[in-house]
């Protein structure tokens, strides 16, 4: 009632879907106020036209497991499916699908175990796995997925949903409506979901392009109200009635319903004209009718039903019988059926002895009511029952270790930290194994915190758990931090490293150390380089991963370190080691190191040679990480030294691999080099496209920014410039100041940006970023020419003729290039300096 505006367009993303046009629909609104309702109208319809509709639940509490939702969905699915068909509709993506779903492996033996890989292509490929799985079985039979409550979705679960969406709007995706309803009320700017919701407009292209729809459903009118009365209890109601009851409920349906029951109970709805002076009291908010309804119940009732609202949403009967002292089973199943009869919870669909509430503010009441202590208390009771439940119902618990570690958080001024620490840790590394790093880092930092182990200091671990502990917050920060944080991602791990160093447990240090993080960082110390040296020290003799750590070790060397020298003989090491062994994946990834240390060294040449003897082996090695990279590294030199051309080549080259891979450093530099060619070349609007994908996979990376400024100063939206200039700042200041990209870029572009302008603004930070490079020791000879042309810029700004001349002497062996990582011909700047102090 009174939706008929929503469903008609909802209807027609119905039909849309089923001509082979996916959708995604949002249902938005206030609790109760219909979005699972409509949702389950929406699906009924699709239904009657053939569609399969799959159902899957946000939890609220922090103890499902990563993708909680989508496992749902796919879980009915494999349940539902023959074994041929299911083998058929996932293919080869089904071993990546049963990282999630274990069941599957159950329904498909012999699945192949996926693949080791880095963590980042690994979760592209579940990604590109379930969406290539529902787009095939789509192609059979319409699909139509419902995620209910998505405002309690953990992150892992957002970013599928996003990563299914980019699919969604291409043309052509399949026959696939995907229906996700949350509330408004719950977001704020810093909640996941509100970003994810950014994201979506802008792969989307927002308002209703792209296949992405959200529908904001408001309180019904009072003419609708009057006729939901009338449809509910029968009766034509009074204006006055109508009045009163919708300046109480402004609207809201769920709220009505629980009115007009309570009302209807107590003789308080007629036709009548009613004056609510006179005795109709209507509750003041939906908490108080809930409570209201509650009461009706018995005692026994509201104990049982207050017991299973701590469990959560949804509970059953061997979980609550155990915690029910006063109640035999038999009745127990009584008081549940009172509560059943009063649709306060309903049986969950083939789950004998499963309930749920039938809305998540009837659980929320009820939770609400306890106390403090008595809610600790129980959760205490809660987490040893299940944990024995578990244990006698399958040896591997730690399928329930999210759940457990809920709980014991919960009770841990009763019960303590230990269970609380040892399920973190097993939900932890559980996450990790799923790709859910976002889920990883919150078991691991609540487990720290719960042994008191700073999560942020330098000391080397305690002990073997603690270390166990860091090493498992160091990988889950490597997959959830940006790229100008990763430092401490790598302190974190080497702080579990030393302690197995320092424990002579080699075995556990040499796979700590060996653990890949990408995107180190220009100039940025992280330790790194200290502990490939200790674990060097610590290897055995006839170490198999020798090349493999000589080869990262030359890495942080020439570019984090400044040892120039120390990188190049562990890198011809590394490369001698490689050939000897025929290792063509060890000889590919030793060459890109190679190519970046000189390049960032000031050896273009080399670097170029050096990219494409990588590209050659792309074929023995079977590496896409690597041939992606080579081909960035050839194609930015090719740029740097003027060759647009054949950088153009390589841009493209590198973009299939990318996409292949999957993983965010890759799929980065690919746009980022094709960026700079359309850039350079004039093509301002393919810059801003790109860019504007760019921005959706990393918005804080220091060269994507720096490019973004450029463009907008370039096309004269100064506003929007300044955005994106501040916005490097508050990367630079987080990631302190320093011979780093963050810093360097912020003196160009303050510099650059003051130039188009014609102002002076911030030209002394501009001077201290670029003091802080030329002054450190670690400064590459890429970032000291940077800092030096930016420095240059302010001296023509300011008309200094002996800083300008001091600048012209070290940018005069630049000629020729471009700067890197840019668009600034460091022509154009000695063209500038030369007429600064005055010799042209």
């Amino acid at each position: 009632m009174g939706r008929q505006p929503e469903m008609a367009g909802l209807i027609s993303a119905v039909d849309e879907t089923l001509a082979g046009r996916g959708r995604l629909v949002m249902l938005v609104g206030e609790p109760g106020i219909g979005k699972t309702r409509m949702a389950q109208e929406l699906a009924a319809l699709a239904e009657t036209q053939g569609a399969k509709v799959l159902w899957g639940w946000c939890y609220e509490e922090e103890g499902a497991p990563p993708y909680w939702p989508w496992l749902q969905c796919i879980r009915a699915y494999v349940q539902q499916t023959e074994p041929e068909r299911l083998r058929s509709e996932m293919g080869s993506g089904a071993a990546d699908i049963s990282v999630i779903v274990t069941e599957l492996r159950n329904k498909l033996p012999g699945l192949e175990t996926p693949p080791a890989s880095d963590p980042e292509e690994a979760r592209f490929r579940l990604f590109d796995s379930v969406t290539n799985f529902l787009k095939t079985a789509s192609q059979s039979q319409p699909l139509v997925l419902v995620i209910d409550d998505l405002h309690w979705a953990d992150k892992p679960s957002l970013l599928l949903l996003q990563f299914l969406a980019r699919e969604l709007s291409v043309s052509g995706f399949g026959r696939l409506l995907v229906i996700g309803c949350y509330r408004d009320v719950e977001l704020s700017r810093q909640h996941p979901l509100s970003e994810t919701l950014a994201n979506l407009s802008r792969i989307t292209g927002g308002g209703g392009g792209g296949g992405f729809q959200r529908v904001l459903l408001r309180g019904l009118d009072q003419e609708s109200t009057a006729r939901f009365i009338e449809g509910t209890v029968g009766i034509e109601p009074a204006k006055e009635l109508v009045e009163a009851l919708y300046s109480h409920t402004e609207g809201n349906p769920f709220f009505m319903t629980e009115v007009i029951r309570l009302l209807s109970e107590s003789q308080g709805l007629s036709a009548e004209p009613i004056s609510t002076s006179d005795g109709l009291r209507i509750p003041e908010s939906v908490r108080e009718v809930i409570g209201q309804r509650l009461n009706r119940l018995s005692d026994e009732c509201n104990e049982v039903l207050t017991t299973a609202s701590a469990i959560g949403r949804e509970f059953t009967l061997s979980q609550v019988n155990p915690l029910i002292d006063t109640l035999v089973e038999d009745r127990l199943v009584e008081v549940l059926e009172e509560a059943l009869a009063s649709r306060v919870i309903e049986e969950l669909p083939n789950a004998m002895g499963s309930y749920r509430f039938t809305h998540a503010l009837i659980r929320e009441t009820l939770l609400d009511e306890l106390s403090t202590t008595r809610r600790v208390r129980l959760h205490a009771r809660i987490a040893e029952t299940l944990e024995g439940l578990y244990l006698d119902a399958d040896s591997d618990v730690s399928r329930h270790a999210a759940e457990l570690a809920y709980f014991f958080v919960e009770a841990e001024p009763v019960l303590g930290h230990e269970k609380l620490v040892r399920y973190s840790n097993l939900a932890g590394e559980r996450a990790l194994a799923v790709y859910a790093w976002e889920a990883a880092e919150v078991h691991f930092q609540r487990a720290l915190e719960a042994k008191q182990v700073s999560l942020t200091g330098l000391e080397t671990a305690t002990d073997a758990e603690a270390a166990e502990l860091l090493f498992g917050l160091g990988r889950a920060l490597g997959g959830v931090l940006p790229l100008y944080r990763i430092r401490e991602a790598i302190t974190t791990i080497a702080r579990a490293f030393n302690y197995y160093a320092d424990t002579m447990d080699v075995d556990r240090a040499l796979v700590v150390v060996s653990y890949p993080i990408m995107g180190i960082g220009i100039g940025r110390r992280s330790g790194r380089a200290q502990m490939i040296e200790r674990a060097m020290k610590l290897m055995p003799s006839d170490y198999k991963e020798e090349g493999r750590l000589l080869s990262d070790y030359g890495l942080a060397l020439g570019i984090q370190e400044g040892e120039d020298d120390g990188a190049q003989i562990a890198l011809n090491r590394a490369l001698a080691i490689a050939r000897q062994r025929g290792d063509a994946v060890l000889e590919m990834h030793t060459l890109c190191n190679f190519a970046r240390v000189d390049r960032h060294q000031g050896r273009p040449q080399a670097a170029l040679d050096k990219s494409l003897s990588a590209i050659e082996l792309a074929s023995h090695a079977d590496n896409l990480a690597a041939e992606a990279d080579a081909h960035h590294l050839a194609g930015n030199q090719l740029l740097e030294i003027g060759d647009p051309e054949a950088a153009r080549y390589h841009g493209l080259r590198m973009s299939n691999p990318a996409k292949k891979l999957g993983e965010t450093f890759s799929t980065l530099n690919a746009l980022l080099i094709n960026m700079r060619l359309a850039f350079l070349m004039g093509d301002w609007v393919a810059a801003r496209e790109i860019g504007d994908r760019a921005l959706v996979i990393s918005s804080s990376d220091a060269r994507l920014l720096l490019h973004r400024i450029m463009l907008e100063y370039e096309e004269g939206d100064f506003v929007q410039g300044t955005v994106f200039l501040d916005r490097l700042l508050e990367v630079m200041h987080i990631t302190s100041p320093g011979p780093t990209l963050d810093t360097v870029y912020s003196a160009v572009a303050i510099s650059l940006a003051a130039r188009i302008t014609g102002t002076g603004e911030r030209l002394d930070l501009a001077d201290l970023a670029a003091e802080a490079v030329l002054s450190s020791p670690y400064a590459t000879h890429s970032v000291t020419v940077a800092a030096t042309c930016a420095r240059a810029l302010v001296s023509v700004i300011r008309e200094e003729t002996d800083e300008a001349a001091d600048c012209y002497t070290v940018l005069q062996s630049e000629t020729g290039t471009i700067l890197q990582d840019s668009m600034v011909a460091l022509d154009r700047v000695l063209g500038l300096v030369a007429r600064t102090i005055g010799n042209p």
